[in-house]
């Protein structure tokens, strides 16, 4: 890293342009003049901003720069235990009552009320807050203020969350888990990172002492490490002053208080190599990394800063580039490989890693890992070529300017990210207008020379590498050796390799501009419910369009039609699905998906084909700049499929490298199980396996496109975006009104008779497993009219068994780390409802805990729903609506939701939300109950 900082450093000094010439490059960055920063006399930092997006909510986090690496060895995993306690009692809001207080006012406990603990940093928040009285700013403030010094930490309490700990360690140690754990130890060897693994152990989590949560909490929960953030619809003097009234009794620290320790991770001189064999590992993996030490903190809000991270983004653009075409080709060495540049692992802010990762075919590890190598030596002996460094450069010229045109865009969250980053790890908190025109100009001044001189210093391919392979155990795999892998390594260094050849296809997307024969709006009518325009052009085709003013500069469009997977035969059934995949893979027109990707540098613009159940679409969305672009990737998904054999045995290689070793996945076995139990083994019911991908043909692919998007007088087009009718029309009328189109009935909605277990279905089985665990699912399904009304209801009773389940399992019984809990409407193929609960528990308590679940469901069909339950869900869908009106995506559903089911929900969802009393709850429970089609799903650890 020093290397690279020198080398920074002299090109900034050759740089002559107008930001340079205002600013020391090493003095920091301006801030943005919204924001409010400032430190309390006890040493708490704080940061407000005002933002309307959306209106009338705001967020409130604290962060504690205090981890899982603070823990002495009898205290390991209680950085994140006391995490749990914060919601478990504190001085002005004991018990539940904090949590019970934010719901009241619409902040849902997981979805707007959390947590997270990390290696190096813990932070609490609450999202999209009503901030409309005064009095709901204070209380929030309080409980962040309890959150800094003031957890009860009750006996009774901790005792109580000992349980739930033990069972998300139980959910989470999974293969994933544990190699992720396993690379971190090899990254960190030497250092405590080595030692610590975030969530403690099942034995210490059974016996610590509760003094030895205390002594953690007491030595490390302090202002001088804490930040408070607040972001949203708020006047910022009025909250900085409350900010310093309620925060000014927290204590400071103590003059021989701890300090961290600065841990570095040492050099080695020789690879440190990590072999993770595990029976549930799901694919062969490797990663190569070159550890080297972090920017100082104190130069991060510098333009060094900004110089370096956009010298990283060139880089990464260029070599990823390379390395998915390769991954494009059948005979590809690997699945997938990525590389980036020097950067955070999440673990240690002295240290950044630079990463090449190989995904490959089971007993291919060492030939993948090869294909990497000689990448990765290509690039740093010759670098990259001009072509790439000027599509690299368009590309990062466009995301910056979509960026700055979004800028008044920018969610609550995106401000306090930006100040949490601030606070951890001193990086800029300018104003978007600073950042852009900083930025632009660096990106201009960047050379490919420059580029390849970074490259050549970012590491040395013998000195501080870590080389990680994941592997699973099986019969005929090879498993590479610690001194194979090191002597790849060397033999890279010491081969021959040519410098990259560039091959770019630049041409027009449609070449003939004689196929356009267009087609006028025939008919126009306005939606004034919607705010809707809607046209029928000439050739029949439907349109919808929605201007909205929340993505600046975006339009997005759906194209979507009745018919899906359930037109074809068993036969085709998993092709028609896989096409949207196919045609991504293969390209379009005359262009490889590689071709088309550099045909596009510098536009914002994508399309894509997908072919569902009962539904087939088009969708596509662009920058303003580029919308033509985008219409004419949607006129080619339509007329111009591209279907390549090689790109389609490609696509399958992955897909076979991701499901060959499924069935040692308990996971995998319990949703195979569970959706064959649900639908009667019926063949269009599976997840994908290996078998169900040998039933996916290429020679289906060309006839399943022909027969689903040949006439597109069967779609609904439906644009929502920042564009009105007359600046789309144009473009609708030249390219939709070219599409072809058919006089005779197109494709409709087919019933593939596919239909949920009916009376009482059982699958209780056992399975091998390295962590043991008990999955439990327990389902219902019967008929029900798919309206707007029972939409709402739905939603109750699911808050109402989730709220009962989180006490009763989570809280009195610590059985589980949390009930899935979903009750929904389905319009198709039948109307009906479906109920889905799903938890994972041990093996002693799992029939106790499947008898509540019943006891709770028919404890709500007998009694109904508690009041307060009602009361929250009522608070938190009017708070959802609201946040929704600001929001693309939803308009887009909306539309779709009033077109094919008649639903209303500008006018009704309201009216609807409110109109839900207990009774309704009450006999949804009882109509559930009675219909008595349960299918109950168990899988149990094989001893």
């Amino acid at each position: 890293m020093r290397k690279i900082l020198f080398l920074v450093i002299a090109i900034m000094m050759g740089m002559t342009f107008a930001a340079q010439a205002q600013m020391d490059p090493s003095q920091p960055l301006p801030a943005d003049k919204e924001i409010r920063k400032g430190v309390l006399p006890n040493g708490l930092t704080y940061y407000i901003r005002h933002n309307e997006k959306p209106k009338g909510m705001a967020e409130f986090y604290i962060v504690h720069d205090v981890g899982a690496i603070q823990e002495a060895d009898n205290q390991q995993g209680l950085a994140h235990f006391l995490e749990h306690m914060a919601f478990n009692g504190t001085k002005n809001y004991p018990g539940k009552s904090l949590i019970e207080y934010l719901e009241k006012i619409g902040v849902k406990f997981g979805a707007n009320l959390n947590a997270g603990t990390s290696w190096d940093y813990t932070q609490y928040y609450m999202t999209d807050v009503p901030v409309a009285r005064e009095s709901v700013v204070d209380s929030t403030l309080m409980i962040l203020h309890d959150w800094s010094h003031f957890i009860t930490l009750d006996p009774k309490e901790i005792d109580s969350e000992r349980g739930v700990i033990k069972e998300e360690l139980r959910t989470r140690d999974n293969a994933s888990w544990r190699s992720t754990i396993k690379m971190l130890k090899a990254v960190g060897k030497g250092t405590l990172y080595e030692q610590r693994n975030l969530i403690g152990y099942l034995e210490g989590l059974e016996g610590f002492d509760h003094s030895d949560l205390e002594s953690f909490y007491h030595k490390w929960y302090r202002p001088d490490y804490q930040a408070v953030v607040v972001v949203g619809d708020i006047d910022v003097d009025k909250v900085e002053q409350k900010i310093k009234n309620i925060m000014a009794d927290i204590p400071a620290p103590a003059a021989d208080a701890a300090k961290k320790d600065v841990i570095v991770v040492p050099d080695n001189a020789e690879p440190i190599v990590s072999i993770n064999a595990d029976p549930e590992m799901q694919q062969s993996s490797l990663m190569l990394m070159y550890k080297s030490q972090a920017m100082p903190k104190q130069m991060n809000n510098t333009m060094m800063y900004e110089l370096l991270n956009i010298m990283k983004s060139y880089i990464s653009r260029m070599i990823n580039e390379r390395l998915s075409d390769i991954a494009r080709k059948p005979d590809a060495p690997f699945v997938q490989a990525m590389f980036e540049p020097a950067g955070s692992l999440g673990i240690c802010p002295t240290l950044e890693v630079t990463t090449g990762l190989v995904n490959t075919q089971d007993g291919k590890i060492m030939e993948g890992y090869k294909a990497l190598l000689t990448e990765m030596e290509r690039m740093r002996r010759h670098g990259f070529t001009e072509g790439e460094w000027e599509r690299a450069k368009n590309n990062i010229l466009s995301g910056l300017e979509n960026q700055y045109k979004s800028r008044d865009d920018r969610r609550h969250s995106q401000f306090a990210n930006m100040c949490i980053a601030n606070f951890r790890e001193g990086t800029p908190i300018y104003d978007a207008e600073t950042e852009y025109q900083l930025d632009k100009q660096i990106v201009e001044m960047i050379s490919c020379d420059m580029i390849n001189a970074t490259v050549k210093q970012m590491y040395q391919p013998l000195n501080n590498a870590v080389i990680v392979v994941n592997t699973p155990v099986k019969d005929g795999i090879a498993i590479p050796t610690e001194a194979e892998l090191v002597e790849a390594l060397k033999a890279a260094v010491a081969s021959d390799v040519e410098p990259f050849k560039d091959n770019v296809v630049k041409e027009p997307l449609i070449s003939d501009e004689s196929v356009l024969k267009g087609s006028p709006v025939k008919k126009s009518a306005q939606n004034a419910s919607l705010g809707t325009t809607e046209w029928t052009l000439k050739n029949g085709i439907k349109v919808v369009i929605k201007q909205t003013p929340y993505q600046a500069d975006n339009i997005g469009v759906e194209a979507v039609a009745d018919g899906g997977a359930a037109l074809f035969g068993d036969d085709m059934y998993y092709s028609a699905q896989m096409l949207g995949s196919v045609m991504s893979m293969s390209g379009i027109s005359k262009f490889s998906a590689s071709d088309l990707r550099k045909q596009l540098s510098g536009k914002q613009a994508q399309a894509g084909a997908g072919v569902g159940t009962y539904e087939h679409m088009v969708t596509a969305n662009a920058s303003l700049k580029d919308v033509e672009t985008m219409f004419q990737l949607l006129y080619l998904q339509f007329t111009a499929p591209r279907f390549s054999e090689d790109d389609y045995q490609t696509l399958m290689n992955r897909y076979n490298a991701m499901l060959a070793n499924q069935m040692t996945n308990p996971d995998f076995i319990f949703a195979q199980s569970l959706m064959g139990t649900l639908y009667g083994n019926n063949h269009r019911r599976q997840q994908l396996t290996p078998e169900v991908m040998a039933g996916v043909k290429f020679e289906h692919m060309a006839q399943i496109h022909k027969q689903l998007f040949s006439n597109a007088a069967d779609f609904r087009f439906t644009f929502v975006g920042n564009m009105s009718p007359e600046d789309l029309k144009p473009y609708v009328e030249k390219y939709i009104g070219s599409l072809p189109t058919a006089k005779k009935a197109g494709n409709v909605f087919t019933d593939d008779k596919v239909r949920t277990a009916k009376g009482g279905v059982v699958n209780d089985f056992k399975v091998k497993m390295e962590q043991p665990k008990v999955s439990v699912f327990v389902g219902f399904s019967g008929d029900a009219e798919y309206n707007l009304k029972n939409q709402m209801v739905a939603k109750y009773l699911t808050a109402a068994l989730d709220n009962r389940y989180l006490k009763s399992i989570r809280e009195e019984k610590g059985g589980t780390y949390g009930v899935g809990v979903r009750v929904a409407l389905l319009n198709e193929p039948v109307e009906q409802y479906m109920v889905q609960i799903q938890f994972d528990t041990n093996e002693q308590m799992a029939d106790e805990l499947m008898a509540i679940v019943m006891a709770e469901l028919e404890k709500i069909a007998a009694e109904g729903p508690l009041k307060e339950d009602m009361d929250k869900t009522r608070e938190y869908e009017n708070k959802n609506y609201s946040k929704s009106l600001e929001q693309n995506g939803w308009w887009s559903r909306t539309i779709a939701s009033f077109y094919d089911d008649g639903i209303n929900n500008v006018e009704d969802y309201l009216p609807a939300v409110n109109s839900v009393t207990a009774d309704d709850v009450k006999a949804m429970a009882k109509k559930i109950l009675e219909d008595g089609n349960i299918v109950k799903v168990v899988m149990r650890p094989e001893k």
